[in-house]
């Protein structure tokens, strides 16, 4: 991460005229890649001039938005909005009664009224006023304006009673008005503030579950020390002691000892699993049982767990299509509200021939019914649930737009191996030379897929443990073909076999030594998961490297829409660039040979964890190999879009109804207020049932 990076918490936003606020205040004083989340509360930029931080910090909080440093002292207190609220609120009770008092009663006296209303506005005043300055000084109109206007329209109108007699100076007080406008908007604010908390929620765990501290030992002598360190100055090679009750804090290989881990907040998977010495044990996993000494494989940011928070981030960076209209509707909303406010006062005073205090009152319902934070919150709520619950499900979706993509994919093409099968293989082996040991052969077998990270390496190496290694020099794995490496029995290679009943050979200097016959069964539940996606009306392809024999009968069993066997890298690739001339297709795969394939399809899944390279050609990366994940990431994609979608028609459904309603004096600003205040919410509370609703889902 660059020296130069920053990244501040802030509380106090609320939509996104707020983030664009935020934004263009670090913009103005040369910050640069600006990011604002005003959903998780944060702001990341690099800024080449540390010095602007102060003022950048100064800035914001002068426009109401709170820095982490306040924010930290104030975990277990009331937040500043709720204070303001909860000032306001006595006023605002007291002075809305008295339109239930004899017209005699002390609380019409007009002076009373005003005393009563005057902290309340002179409050909501400087917050209203303050956002609204610094939002004009970096040329954004934010919706805070509208309430500035609204209440202090009121309240200026309302003076007009002290210049009129007693009998008729009721007709020109709203001084209630001016102060439940902005209790009203200040509760409006807590809500919504509590809400958004739980729709980011999932997101948040996943980032505390990442351990700050860690156990270190330090060779003393003949002796090893053991610190407390933080888990970030870690790096590869450390030696870490893990027991019961710890989270591990960055991936490595058990060096001595062994643990029973829970993963599931990696791989969504509940089943806990031992790890013994030589085997890797991800970062964020569980320890539940046993003691481990771990020799660390990655740092701290480079660990599983750092690389999944990074990818959630990230992922929040992007916009799906809908809200990008959503955003550019929203820039002239607060502009569009101003001249519909004016020309609701003129048309009701000129036209209607309504009276000044009936046309003003019209319009400063109109002004603060609207709602321009519904149309914003409705789409990047609905993305942090579903982004939670995939992360939490094992599924690490790289961009928010993903969720359109892979909700309109119209058809799904699947890799075989390790992929619909379990990866699991068993080998015959069948030597055709006599003048190589079938120690040498096995020996030779471990030694060169130990180097490589494909499914059925992974397989070989485990049926071939019990032989010696041999040494190697020039290894090299190609793409789709094999691997090969120099040793002391001279140039091997092992890769796809000319024998049509074999799957592998292996050669020496040229001569065939071997062959390899293997066999592998289907993943449970990949039968019925294919034919839910045939019921659906998706098409489903099989692209394999193997032979015709073997992807035919997967083919025929699992009932694909059509195969192909003995495919290259290059294969797959012609054959996604001839399907996508005519539709959206998704590709689905693990292994190196796989990754040419994910990046050119429409949208790539790599399933598991085991290539990394795979990991980064796709669009998303599901963690468990498990195939209903893949079930689950179409299941939350729809509910996401649907949410979405929901959201949107609500937002633009209750603007286009209530402002009309406003504007022909069929709704009080008080009510408008309230209506206005409680808009978000609705939008919001979607978004929380649709948590809950995929949470029950898939528990």
């Amino acid at each position: 991460m660059p020296e130069n990076h920053v990244s501040l918490q802030l509380e106090g936003m609320t939509c996104t005229h707020c983030s664009e606020t935020v934004n263009g205040i670090i913009c103005q004083e040369g910050g640069d890649k600006v990011h604002v989340d005003y959903l998780m509360g944060e702001a990341t930029f690099e800024l080449s001039d540390q010095s602007k931080l102060k003022i950048i910090e100064k800035r914001l909080e002068s426009a109401g938005y709170e820095t982490l440093e306040e924010s930290i002292h104030k975990k277990t207190r009331l937040s500043t909005i709720e204070k303001k609220f909860l000032f306001t609120l006595p006023f605002s009770l007291v002075l809305f009664s008295h339109m239930f008092m004899p017209s005699d009663s002390f609380l019409n006296i007009p002076l009373v009224q005003l005393f009563l209303c005057l902290p309340v506005f002179a409050l909501g005043f400087f917050h209203f006023g303050q956002s609204t300055i610094q939002a004009l000084r970096v040329r954004s109109i934010n919706m805070d304006i509208l309430i500035l206007l609204g209440s202090t329209s009121a309240f200026i109108y309302s003076l007009f009673a002290f210049r009129v007699d007693a009998h008729h100076a009721h007709d020109f007080l709203f001084f209630e008005t001016t102060s439940t406008i902005i209790s009203l908007v200040l509760l409006g604010y807590v809500i919504e503030h509590r809400a958004v908390k739980k729709t980011t929620a999932a997101l948040k765990s996943l980032i505390n579950h990442q351990p700050s501290k860690a156990k270190r030992l330090v060779q003393n002598g003949l002796n090893q020390d053991l610190e407390v360190v933080n888990a970030s100055s870690l790096s590869v090679g450390d030696q870490v002691l893990i027991n019961i009750g710890d989270t591990v804090p960055v991936d490595g290989i058990i060096r001595h000892g062994n643990v029973e881990v829970d993963q599931s907040m990696m791989t969504g998977e509940s089943d806990s699993v031992f790890v013994g010495i030589g085997e890797r044990v991800l970062s964020g996993s569980v320890v539940v049982n046993g003691s481990a000494t771990l020799k660390t494989s990655s740092d701290h940011v480079n660990s599983t767990l750092g690389q999944i928070i990074n990818l959630a981030k990230e992922s929040r960076l992007d916009k799906p299509d809908i809200q990008k209209l959503s955003d550019q509707i929203s820039k002239w909303f607060v502009p569009t509200i101003l001249i519909l406010s004016a020309l609701s006062f003129l048309l009701n005073n000129l036209i209607l021939g309504e009276s000044l205090t009936e046309s003003l009152l019209r319009s400063i319902a109109v002004l603060v019914i609207s709602c321009p934070c519904a149309m914003g919150l409705a789409t990047p709520t609905a993305v942090s649930v579903g982004l939670g619950v995939a992360n939490r499900l094992g599924i690490i979706i790289k961009k928010a737009s993903f969720f359109e993509v892979i909700n309109a994919v119209e058809a799904f093409a699947f890799d075989k191996t390790g992929t619909l099968t379990t990866g699991q293989m068993n080998f015959e082996l069948i030597r055709t030379s006599n003048n190589f040991t079938k120690n040498d052969v096995g020996a030779i077998i471990k030694s060169l897929e130990s180097r490589s990270s494909h499914p059925i390496a992974q397989s070989l190496v485990k049926q071939f443990d019990a032989f010696e290694s041999v040494n190697l020099e020039d290894f090299e794995e190609i793409i789709g073909e094999g691997v090969q490496a120099k040793t002391q029995f001279g140039k091997v290679t092992l890769g796809k076999s000319k024998n049509p009943d074999a799957d592998l050979e292996l050669r020496i200097d040229d001569e065939e030594v071997a062959h390899l016959i293997k066999s592998e069964e289907l993943k449970e539940g990949a039968g019925s998961f294919i034919n839910g996606l045939k019921k659906s009306g998706k098409r489903v392809y099989l692209l394999s490297g193997d032979s015709q024999s073997k992807t035919s009968t997967i083919s025929n069993e699992l009932g694909f829409d059509t195969y192909r066997a003995n495919m290259s890298p290059k294969e797959k690739l012609d054959f996604l660039d001839s399907q996508m001339a005519t539709e959206t297709v998704a590709m689905i795969g693990d292994g190196i040979n796989d990754a040419p394939a994910l990046s050119k399809a429409t949208i790539g899944i790599a399933m598991g964890l085991s290539n990394a390279i795979s990991s980064k050609a796709a669009g998303i990366v599901l963690l468990s190999t498990n195939v209903n994940r893949v079930e689950r990431l179409l299941q939350i994609s729809s509910a996401v879009v649907r949410t979405i979608k929901q959201n949107l028609f609500w937002a633009f459904s209750y603007n286009i109804v209530a402002i009309p309603l406003a504007a022909l004096g069929y709704l009080d600003p008080m009510v408008a207020a309230l209506s206005m205040a409680f808009s978000d919410v609705v939008v919001i509370g979607n978004s929380i049932r649709l948590r809950y609703t995929l949470s029950k889902k898939f528990t």
